[in-house]
C-alpha cells in the first residue's frame, strides 16, 4: 500500500532590520582657515571612517545578530571636489572588503559641498527576501575666519641714517599677522607708499631711486647713500578681506649727530727765514672722540688764508692745503692765520632743470651737495 502525503508550508515571520552609519574619527563637515591655510578638520592627517553597521532581530530567534560582512551589492558613491576635481579611489579614499568600512583621506575645496552615499543588500537567507540598506551623508567646507590682524615689524619708526656708518642697501621688514599667526605670503596684500608733496603715493622703483626693489613685498629694500629724508609706509591687509587694512609707517633720515670740527698747522706754524710753505689739515671728531676716516665722503670741507686783514683765499677744497711763503705776512701789522669750513653734505639727490630730472642714457643723474650756503664770518 502506497503512503499518502501532503506538504504544508511553513510562514518565516519576516526579519526586523536595522541599519546605521557609524562616523569615526572626524566629521562630514569641515572648516577652512584661508590665513593660515588649514582644515579643521584636516583629513590627510587624520582620515574619517563611515563603517556600516547592519543586524537584524528575527522572532524565531535563529539569525538575530550583525550581519553587515553578509551586506551584497555594497556600493559607496563620493561627490565632492579635491583640487577641482573628483576624488579618486586608493588615493583619496579607501573600502575596507570585508567590514564594508569608507576611509576618507581627503579634504574638500575650500566653500564647497558634497555627498556620500551608501547602498547594499541583504538577502534573508529564509525567505529569500532582499532588504535594501541606504545611507546619504552631506560633506562640506565652509571657510571661516577669525580676524585679529595686525602689522608687525621690529624695524624702528625713526632710523637715523649716518653716513659714516653706511649699512648700505638694507631691508625693512614687516609681517602680516592674524592673532598669533602669520598670513601666508600668497594670502596677503602688501603695498609700500612715501609720503611726497603732502600725499602718500605708492613707490615707484623707476623713479624711486633709493629703492632697491620689495615694494609689493612685505621687505622694501632701500639704499642708504640715496636717503636724506623719507617717510615710507607699509599698507597690508589679506587677499580676502581688504577691511582688515593695517599700515606701518616710518622715517629715515640721514643724520651726523653730534661731532666736531678742527685744524692743525702741520707745517709753518712758525714762520723763520727758512720756512718755504705752511700746511693745514682739517678734521673730523666723532661723539666717541674719534677721528672720522676720509672726512671728505660726508663734508664739504673748505681750507682758507688770511694775513688778518679782512681778505680770505680759498687755499684747497678737502682736508688738506699748503700755502706757499709768497702769502705769508711781509711786516708785522700783518697775521697768519688758517681757516677752515666743514659743511655736512647730502645724500646722492637727482639734478633737476626746472623740476625736471636730468638723466644720462637712462639712468638718474645724482650728486653731492652742501646742505648750507658757503657764508661764513669772522
Amino acid at each position: 500500500m502506497k503512503l499518502r502525503k501532503k506538504e504544508g508550508n511553513i510562514i518565516h515571520q519576516p526579519l526586523d532590520p536595522l541599519f546605521s552609519m557609524q562616523e569615526l574619527f572626524g566629521s562630514l563637515q569641515q572648516k577652512y582657515d584661508a590665513v593660515a591655510g588649514t582644515y579643521i578638520a584636516d583629513r590627510t592627517k587624520t582620515p574619517m571612517v563611515l563603517r556600516p553597521q547592519f543586524s537584524v532581530s528575527d522572532k524565531e530567534g535563529k539569525i538575530s545578530g550583525d550581519h553587515t560582512a553578509e551586506l551584497v551589492n555594497v556600493v559607496w558613491v563620493i561627490s565632492a571636489k579635491v583640487g577641482k576635481s573628483a576624488p579618486v579611489k586608493g588615493t583619496h579614499y579607501t573600502i575596507d572588503e570585508t567590514t564594508h568600512a569608507l576611509t576618507l583621506k581627503f579634504n574638500l575645496d575650500p566653500d564647497t559641498s558634497g555627498t556620500v552615499i551608501f547602498d547594499a543588500d541583504f538577502i534573508d537567507p529564509r525567505r529569500k527576501d532582499v532588504i535594501k540598506a541606504h545611507w546619504k551623508g552631506s560633506l562640506s567646507c565652509v571657510s571661516a575666519t577669525e580676524w585679529r590682524t595686525t602689522l608687525q615689524t621690529l624695524w624702528p619708526m625713526r632710523t637715523d641714517l649716518v653716513p659714516w656708518k653706511d649699512r648700505g642697501t638694507f631691508q625693512i621688514p614687516v609681517q602680516l599677522m592674524n592673532g598669533a599667526t602669520k598670513v601666508k605670503d600668497d594670502a596677503s596684500v602688501y603695498r609700500w607708499q612715501v609720503f611726497e608733496d603732502s600725499e602718500w603715493r605708492d613707490v615707484d622703483v623707476e623713479k624711486d631711486f633709493w629703492c632697491r626693489g620689495g615694494a609689493a613685498t612685505k621687505a622694501l629694500t632701500v639704499e642708504q647713500r640715496f636717503i636724506q629724508r623719507i617717510q615710507i609706509r607699509c599698507l597690508a591687509y589679506p587677499k580676502d578681506n581688504t577691511a582688515e587694512l593695517q599700515a606701518a609707517a616710518f622715517l629715515l633720515r640721514r643724520f651726523y649727530g653730534y661731532y666736531d670740527d678742527d685744524l692743525d698747522i702741520l707745517e709753518g706754524q712758525y714762520i723763520f727765514p727758512e720756512t718755504s710753505r705752511a700746511v693745514a689739515e682739517a678734521y673730523v671728531v666723532n661723539r666717541q672722540g674719534g677721528r672720522i676716516p676720509a672726512p671728505e665722503q660726508y663734508f664739504d670741507m673748505e681750507i682758507l688764508y688770511s694775513r688778518g686783514d679782512g681778505t680770505w683765499w680759498h687755499v684747497a677744497h678737502g682736508s688738506w692745503g699748503e700755502v706757499p711763503r709768497s702769502m705769508f705776512p711781509v711786516d708785522a701789522t700783518m697775521k697768519h692765520q688758517f681757516g677752515w669750513l666743514t659743511r655736512e653734505i647730502s645724500a646722492l639727490l637727482p639734478f633737476t632743470i626746472n623740476g625736471e630730472v636730468l638723466t644720462l642714457n637712462g639712468e638718474i643723474l645724482v650728486g653731492h651737495h652742501p646742505v648750507i650756503d658757503n657764508d661764513f664770518e669772522e
